[in-house]
């Protein structure tokens, strides 16, 4: 039982690393829907079209806000 739990412990840990790597977004990005495909970040302006929510920060890593 404590091996499953370990491995449970390690899968879960595996996965919020694997999900904070494969995004650039911050607490920061706020991305709203302003129109059919259009997105609008409420934070810092930046504007996109995708029918998906934006995955990307569009701020650059060293611009300060």
């Amino acid at each position: 039982m404590p091996v499953l739990l370990i491995l449970l412990l390690l899968g879960v840990l595996g996965y919020l690393y694997w999900k904070r790597a494969s995004t650039t977004l911050t607490r920061d990005c706020r991305w709203r829907r302003i129109g059919p495909g259009q997105w609008r970040c409420a934070f810092c302006g930046a504007e996109t079209a995708s029918q998906d929510s934006p995955l990307m920060c569009l701020r650059l890593p060293d611009e300060k806000s």
